[in-house]
C-alpha cells in the first residue's frame, strides 16, 4: 500500500463501510411486504374463526362464485341454498366452525359443505 496518498485509501475504506453497512442493514424487498393473511382452502377452523370479517367476506365472495359456477349447483333444490348469498355463505362457515369437532376440517371442505349442511337454517 502506498503512503502518500493515505486519505484517498481512508475515504475509499470509509466508503466501502458506508456501502457495506447500508446493504446489510436494508430489507429485502419480500421482508417490507405485510405477511398475506389471505385465507385460503388450505387452513383450518382456528384460522377461520381468527380472521377479520372483510378477509371472510373475500374468501365468501370467491367461494360463492364457485359455489354458483358448479355444475352440481343445478341439482340443489333447497330455496335456502338458491336464495344464498355471500355474508350468508360466511354465516354458514361460522355456524359450521362454531362445533369443537369440525375445527379440524380445511376451509375447503367446509365451503363445500356447510351451505348445503345448513341448508334448513332459515335465512336471516
Amino acid at each position: 500500500m502506498r503512503q502518500d496518498k493515505p486519505w484517498l485509501w481512508q475515504r475509499l475504506a470509509l466508503l466501502c463501510l458506508l456501502l457495506t453497512a447500508t446493504l446489510a442493514l436494508q430489507q429485502p424487498s419480500w421482508a417490507a411486504q405485510p405477511p398475506s393473511s389471505e385465507l385460503s382452502g388450505d387452513v383450518y377452523g382456528e384460522t377461520w374463526r381468527a380472521a377479520s370479517a372483510e378477509e371472510k367476506l373475500a374468501y365468501c365472495r370467491k367461494a360463492y362464485i364457485a359455489l354458483r359456477s358448479a355444475p352440481s349447483q343445478s341439482y340443489i333444490i333447497s330455496s335456502n341454498v338458491q336464495a344464498i348469498s355471500p355474508e350468508g355463505f360466511c354465516k354458514r362457515l361460522d355456524r359450521f366452525y362454531s362445533f369443537e369437532i369440525d375445527l379440524e376440517t380445511p376451509l375447503s371442505e367446509a365451503a363445500a359443505i356447510a351451505p348445503l349442511l345448513f341448508a334448513d337454517v332459515p335465512m336471516e
